[in-house]
C-alpha cells in the first residue's frame, strides 16, 4: 500500500520540545520533494487528483448579490446530503458581473439563510431547499456549521449571529432535526457559540466539536451524550500575541490517545499552527508554528477507512488557488501534496467518505456549491515527482512575525502579576477603567470604579463590586492577579494600605495579557506600573496607555 501507517517516531514527535520563535517551525510537510523554503512551491507540478465534479447550486450569474459558503455533507438514510450559507451579496466596487464570477463578494450579511439538497450517488443532486428559515431577529442571520447524526437523527447545525460578520453579541449555536419529511427547530445547542465543523466522538465516547464565542476565543466543547445541549467547554487557544487562531479542527492519532489540534492563523503567518491533548480535549499544549502553508483559509482532516489521513486545504500561501489535499500516514506528518481543484478561487472544503470514495465539498468563489467525487484507489496510485521547486523564485510570502511579548499567560498555573496605578474616582454618573488585554485588544481584566462610584473587578467573563468611593478621590490602586490552568483564575484589588477591597475568583481565561488602556477621563489612570512582584513595581518605570 503506497500510504501504509507508520508509527515509528510518533512519541517523539509529540513529545519532543520544538522552538516556535521567529523562523523555526514544527515539521508539518516533510519528502525529499519538499523545497527547504514552502514558500517555493510550483503547484503546477503537483500530480493531480482524478474525480468527479459536479454542481449543485450556483448564483455567478447574480453579478455579486448573493453567495454560497460553507459546505457541509454528511450520509444519512440512503441518501447524501449537503448544506451550506445561503444568503445576499455585497458586489465589489468597480467589478463588472463577467469579473465577479471569479471574485468573492462581501459576505455574512444580514438574512443569510441555511440552504440543503440530497443526492443518491453525489453526483445527481435534487434543487437547492431552504433549511433554516429566515433569522429569528432582525439584522441576524444563519451560518451553516454542519450535520451531525447522533442517536439515529440527523440534526442541522446553524449559528444565528449578529451580522455583519461574527464577533456581536447574540450569537448562538442551534440544532435543526430532520423529521423524514421536514427540518424542525430542535433547540439550542450552546449560546456565544460558532463552531467550525459537526461533532464527532472521541475515543471516551463522547462528542467534541471546536468552537469560538463572540470575541474570538477558541475552545472544545465536549459532551453531547446525555443531550444534543450538554456540553462542558475546555479552553484551545487564545486570540493573543502568539498567533490569531480561527477555525480549529482537530482528529485522532492512531494510537487513539493522542490527539491534534490543527488552527488557521489569522496573525497571517501563512502557516498553519498546531496544539496538542493527552486527555481527550481537556487540556492542550501551546500552540506551535508548523511549516505546512496556508493561505489563511478554512482546512480539513479525514482519517480514511485505510487508516491514512487526508487534509483538503488552500495550501497555496499566496492565494485560495488551488484547492490541494495532502495525505500523512501519522497524522502529525504529511507527505505527499496533491492538485484537487483549482485556475479559480476555491474554498471552504468539507470531506466525508463512503463506498470506498472521498466526497469532498467546497465554494467557487463563494457563489457555487460543489462536491468532488474521488476514489480511495485512484488517490494512492498516484506519487509525488522528484521535484516541485519552482524554476524562478518568488519574494517570500511573509517572514513569520515574531511573537508579541506579554506580561503573564492565564493559562498557566500559579502565575502572579502585579498592577499599581493612581486612579481618580469619576463623577456620579460617569465610569472609568483600566483594561488589560491581549495584543490583539481582546479586554480580559478589567479594573474600575462604576457610574455610582463602586469598585469593579472584571476577570473574563465575570464581574465582582466593592465599595463605593467619593467622587474625585484620588487613590492608590494595587492589583494582584494569579492564573490557574484547571480552574478560576483569581483578581485582588486594595485601595491605599487597607486590606483587599475586593476579590474575583469567579472568572477564567486562557489569554495572554500584553497590553494596558484606559477608558475614561485622561486622569482617570496614571502612573501605571506592571511587574511579577510587589517589590518590583518600584523599579519599573511607568508605562503609557493607550486608549
Amino acid at each position: 500500500m503506497p500510504f501504509r501507517r507508520i508509527s515509528s517516531g510518533l512519541a517523539i514527535l509529540l513529545t519532543a520540545p520544538i522552538a516556535t520563535g521567529a523562523g523555526k517551525e514544527a515539521v508539518m510537510l516533510s519528502g525529499e520533494w519538499v523545497p527547504t523554503d514552502v514558500d517555493q512551491i510550483d503547484y503546477r507540478r503537483l500530480p493531480r487528483v482524478p474525480g468527479k465534479n459536479v454542481i449543485i447550486s450556483d448564483v455567478r450569474d447574480r453579478a455579486g448579490t448573493w453567495v454560497h459558503q460553507h459546505a457541509y455533507l454528511a450520509h444519512f438514510d440512503g441518501r447524501y446530503w449537503a448544506m451550506w450559507s445561503d444568503g445576499p451579496g455585497l458586489p465589489r466596487p468597480g467589478a463588472t458581473p463577467k469579473q465577479h464570477r471569479n471574485i468573492v463578494p462581501g459576505h455574512d450579511r444580514p438574512d443569510t439563510r441555511i440552504s440543503y439538497a440530497t443526492s443518491k450517488d453525489g453526483l445527481h443532486w435534487s434543487k437547492p431547499m431552504d433549511l433554516s428559515g429566515p433569522p429569528r431577529i432582525k439584522g441576524f442571520g444563519w451560518i451553516a456549521r454542519g450535520l451531525w447524526v447522533r442517536d439515529g437523527e440527523l440534526l442541522a447545525l446553524g449559528s444565528h449571529f449578529n451580522a455583519p460578520g461574527y464577533p456581536g453579541e447574540g450569537l448562538s449555536l442551534e440544532a435543526f432535526r430532520w423529521d423524514g419529511k421536514k427540518w424542525v427547530a430542535h433547540g439550542t445547542v450552546l449560546d456565544d457559540s460558532l463552531n467550525n465543523f459537526p461533532p464527532k466522538q472521541l475515543p471516551t465516547g463522547e462528542w467534541m466539536m471546536t468552537r469560538r464565542d463572540h470575541q474570538r476565543q477558541v475552545s472544545v466543547m465536549i459532551g453531547g451524550v446525555d443531550g444534543f445541549n450538554a456540553w462542558r467547554i475546555s479552553p484551545l487557544a487564545s486570540y493573543n500575541g502568539n498567533g490569531r487562531p480561527e477555525e480549529p479542527y482537530w482528529y485522532v492519532l492512531p494510537d487513539e490517545k493522542n490527539i491534534v489540534g490543527l488552527i488557521r492563523d489569522n496573525g497571517r503567518s501563512q502557516r498553519l499552527l498546531r496544539t496538542c491533548s493527552r486527555d481527550n480535549g481537556r487540556t492542550w499544549s501551546k500552540m506551535e508554528r508548523t511549516n505546512f502553508p496556508d493561505a489563511t483559509s478554512k482546512f480539513f482532516v479525514h482519517r480514511t477507512s485505510r487508516g491514512y489521513y487526508v487534509m483538503v486545504s488552500n495550501s497555496n500561501p499566496r492565494k485560495r488557488d488551488p484547492l490541494t489535499l495532502a495525505v500523512s500516514a501519522d497524522g502529525l506528518v504529511f507527505t505527499k501534496l496533491f492538485w484537487l481543484i483549482g485556475d479559480r478561487h476555491i474554498d471552504y472544503p468539507h470531506i466525508i467518505e463512503h463506498d470506498e470514495r472521498l466526497m469532498i465539498a467546497f465554494s467557487g468563489a463563494k457563489q457555487t456549491m460543489e462536491v468532488m467525487r474521488v476514489a480511495l484507489d485512484d488517490l494512492e496510485k498516484l506519487v509525488m515527482p522528484d521535484s516541485v521547486t519552482l524554476e524562478k523564485k518568488l519574494p517570500p510570502v511573509k517572514q513569520p512575525r515574531p511573537l508579541t511579548a506579554h506580561w503573564i499567560d492565564l493559562g498557566d498555573e500559579g502565575k502572579t502579576l502585579f498592577v499599581s496605578a493612581t486612579a481618580v474616582v469619576p463623577p456620579r454618573g460617569k465610569e472609568s477603567a483600566l483594561n488589560l488585554s491581549t495584543a490583539s485588544g481582546q479586554k480580559r481584566v478589567s479594573i474600575g470604579f462604576d457610574s455610582r462610584g463602586r469598585l469593579t473587578g472584571y476577570l473574563h467573563h465575570d464581574s465582582a463590586t466593592g465599595p463605593v468611593y467619593e467622587a474625585g478621590a484620588r487613590v492608590r490602586l494595587l492589583v494582584k492577579i494569579v492564573s490557574h490552568a484547571q480552574r478560576p483564575d483569581e483578581l485582588f484589588i486594595r485601595i491605599d494600605k487597607a486590606d483587599w477591597a475586593l476579590i474575583n475568583r469567579d472568572g477564567d481565561s486562557a489569554a495572554n495579557l500584553a497590553q494596558v488602556n484606559v477608558r475614561g477621563m485622561d486622569t482617570s489612570f496614571t502612573n501605571i506600573r506592571i511587574a511579577h512582584s510587589e517589590k518590583k513595581l518600584i523599579n519599573v518605570k511607568p508605562i503609557h496607555a493607550g486608549r
